[in-house]
């Protein structure tokens, strides 16, 4: 439907059509809008309450007098976008003189009613988009006394609007904000929290906050979104995560918060809620409407560019999981143990690795079918998941086998760690189908130390070769690499 109200009607400017291209127009337009006949003498100026949407210009009517066009009423500011009828047969030169004239659009004779229509909801949206900024230019105009305040807000919103398209990680554009605000208002932290329901219906939150001053005032600033969280999304979050963003050189530290020092505003997307922003700053209760409304303006496209981000990131983290076990990948794993011997080697930190195979995993799969083999590996991901910091990764490397990569982890750690999963797994009963049945587990360890970085060791291969020690050792047990001469380098269980 074409979007019309009895408070804002339009009116379209008829030049040189027919009486009969007149009346298709208004039969699909419909009694919301009016058309207007194109004056030569210049007398055009609407004097109705209309809004004036576009000029029909036909081509048959007034081809020979492009060149008027071009120089005339038409090419002044307020104008409305020029569409050109081709109700005649047109040549490729005239074509050329049309693209001249700077027409907006294009329609053939007939019309097609679908296609009128959409030209106008086009035309609407446009002007729909535009009107707060004609309203801030005509401000501009008549309050000369605040030109320079004025200017401030149309270089913030430039630059705001420009910077939210140039990133699709959350932190970069909520960093950029901040800085951007600071055109406005000494801003002291930008920070925001959003929100999805789990597979279980649960809610859902991710908070990113800045590291502020002291322990007090970010749990003030986490509670302080939550809060808001659960009044825009109408219930309650029942499990949030805390992302701490680093401050910024030059960054003033927020010594207090007081509710009235905080401008918290709600990220929507498809006229849903999915977040809210917080502004915190002394002068939010001084804040004048025309940077208010600036302000609101540049969220609705913040929430926008914070959306595509969370998106994309979404995307990202289901390319590098794993889709039965919910885990890493080994695309991930593999980049990710990169960056961890590159953090060994510059801080010398403990670094292991394990490498951990399901023991007879084909049986299984033989025995009891591929829907049993799969809850398995689903439930051993889990189990990994749980008995695992936060800090250390599990990945499914493929097939049956994962690997544990754990930063700040030395062998002997890493062993304690190993025997706890292993026996974890030994004694879990698996039930598929009323049908019970154990799994055990085979675990190579390799693990560099706080000493001198080797430049040639290969941390997964050592791992790997434990691993196959174990296996051939008689499976179920946990195999230390480089201890082949060693009495006892693995541990074996019944």
């Amino acid at each position: 439907m074409l979007m019309s109200t009895p408070q804002s009607q339009f009116s379209i400017l008829s030049a040189g059509l027919s009486p009969r291209q007149e009346e298709d127009i208004q039969a699909i337009l419909g009694p919301d809008y009016s058309l207007e006949r194109y004056q030569p003498s210049g007398k055009n100026k609407s004097t109705n309450t209309r809004q004036r949407l576009m000029t029909l210009i036909s081509w048959k009517g007034v081809n020979a007098r492009i060149s008027a066009f071009q120089r005339g009423e038409f090419q002044e500011d307020d104008a409305p976008p020029r569409v050109l009828i081709l109700d005649s047969e047109v040549a490729q030169a005239d074509l050329e003189r049309v693209v001249d004239a700077g027409f907006a659009a294009v329609l053939r004779y007939p019309f097609e009613s679908e296609r009128v229509r959409e030209l106008v909801r086009d035309f609407q949206e446009s002007q729909g988009l535009y009107k707060d900024l004609f309203h801030m230019a005509r401000e501009i105009c008549l309050e000369r006394e605040i030109l320079s305040r004025q200017a401030d807000l149309l270089q913030f919103f430039n630059k705001i609007l420009t910077n939210a398209s140039f990133s699709l990680d959350s932190v970069e554009i909520l960093h950029q904000a901040y800085q951007d605000l600071q055109i406005l208002l000494p801003v002291k932290g930008v920070d925001a929290i959003f929100w999805q329901k789990s597979r279980e219906q649960q809610m859902e939150a991710e908070l990113f906050i800045h590291e502020y001053s002291g322990k007090v005032i970010q749990d003030k600033m986490i509670g302080f979104l939550l809060e808001n969280a659960a009044k825009y999304a109408d219930e309650s979050m029942d499990s949030y995560h805390v992302n701490f963003m680093s401050k910024m050189d030059g960054d003033e530290k927020l010594m207090e918060i007081r509710d009235e020092d905080v401008l918290v505003l709600p990220l929507r997307f498809g006229g849903k809620s999915f977040g809210c922003i917080s502004i915190a700053s002394e002068r939010i209760a001084r804040l004048g409407r025309d940077r208010l409304q600036t302000i609101l303006a540049a969220v609705n496209h913040l929430a926008l560019a914070l959306r595509n981000a969370l998106l994309y990131r979404e995307m990202r983290t289901r390319a590098d999981r794993d889709a039965l076990t919910r885990l890493p990948n080994r695309h991930f794993f593999d980049e990710r143990l990169v960056q961890e011997l590159k953090r060994h080697q510059r801080y010398r930190n403990p670094l292991s690795l394990m490498v951990m195979d399901l023991d007879h995993f084909k049986r299984i799969n033989d025995t009891f079918g591929h829907q049993a083999g799969d809850m398995v590996l689903r439930d051993v991901g889990r189990l990994l998941q749980d008995m695992l910091r936060s800090s250390d990764l599990a990945a499914r490397y493929g097939g049956e086998e994962f690997v544990l990569l754990l930063s700040h982890t030395t062998e002997e750690q890493a062993w304690v760690l190993a025997e706890r999963i292993r026996d974890a797994i030994a004694k879990r009963r698996f039930n598929f189908k009323g049908k019970f049945f154990r799994v055990t587990v085979s675990i190579g360890i390799a693990s560099l130390e706080t000493g001198l970085f080797g430049q040639n060791v290969d941390l997964f291969a050592e791992a790997d070769a434990a691993l196959y020690r174990a296996k051939a050792g008689g499976r179920n047990m946990v195999c230390l690499a480089g201890e082949e001469d060693d009495e006892e380098p693995c541990r074996k269980y019944a």
